[in-house]
């Protein structure tokens, strides 16, 4: 049986973490939403009008998930699927397969493996053909074109080579081939994560328990710095301190804040002031 390398256990800490960013997604919390969306449907409508017999063909309407809710999604998952960014899904099947050498009773596992692999090919824009630093040549256009378009030519980045092959399409169409596009790289991604949960749970990867259990994402609506807290101020132009472990008040130059401004109840009322100015 093999042992994971110390690259190979730090790309799997790095992923999971990732991808429990990723989980944490509102998209991804409603599991039936998120593959409805990662499915191309198209509803033909044929009406006939019963007294001339004439037949109309239109094609139904689609319902679209609100913008900012895939863009934001796109955001959490994009860097799985980037090279340069050492959390590339191809690099953490590939430790996952090493952990999985040589076990007898792991054949189940590495058949989930292969197939992760496959889906996320197929959800990845660039996989087998990338259109990076290409431009659309008046042909055909694929799905994974364009909602690569829509992904790195509108969203995730400025490339205008990307954006032509929306040109000939409303920027609609390339939304809705994206929203499909992000849903399948989440499913991907979170079915990762769920075997190497498994695989954790079996021992057979040692991660630090604290990569499944840290918070990875913001989810109150405010925050209170915690422990004891001392405002000071100093003089316009005063240097920040070179370190807080020193008594700041021993210089003289800052004060507390209570003290340059004296709280309310602190100040003498003013029918003091007099009784003591009589």
């Amino acid at each position: 049986m093999a042992r994971l390398s110390h690259d190979q256990l730090t790309l799997l800490r790095r992923f999971v973490l990732r991808a429990r960013i990723v989980q944490d997604h509102s998209l991804a919390r409603d599991i039936l939403v998120l593959h409805e969306q990662s499915r191309t449907t198209v509803k033909i409508v044929v009406t006939v009008d019963t007294g001339t017999g004439e037949e109309t063909t239109t094609v139904g309407a689609v319902e679209m998930l609100p913008a900012e809710q895939v863009e934001s999604a796109a955001a959490r998952v994009r860097s799985i699927f980037l090279k340069r960014d050492n959390v590339h899904y191809d690099d953490v099947l590939n430790a996952i397969n090493s952990a999985l050498k040589g076990r007898a009773d792991a054949d189940e596992d590495r058949a989930v493996a292969k197939n992760l692999r496959s889906r996320f090919r197929a959800a990845d824009p660039d996989y087998p053909v990338t259109s990076q630093g290409k431009r659309w040549d008046g042909g055909s256009i694929s799905n994974k074109q364009l909602s690569g378009a829509w992904l790195y030519g509108h969203l995730l980045h400025e490339d205008e080579k990307r954006r032509s092959y929306t040109e000939p399409l409303a920027l609609e169409e390339a939304y809705i081939s994206a929203t499909k596009t992000v849903c399948l790289e989440m499913i991907a991604v979170v079915s990762t994560l769920h075997l190497i949960e498994r695989l954790q749970v079996k021992g057979w990867l040692g991660l630090p328990e604290t990569v499944f259990t840290d918070a990875v994402t913001i989810t109150a609506s405010s925050w209170m710095q915690p422990g004891h807290v001392m405002a000071l101020l100093a003089p316009k132009d005063t240097p920040l301190p070179e370190s807080l472990d020193r008594d700041l008040l021993e210089s003289g130059v800052w004060k507390p804040v209570t003290e340059v401004f004296p709280l309310p109840g602190s100040l003498p009322r003013e029918d003091e002031h007099r009784a003591g100015s009589s």
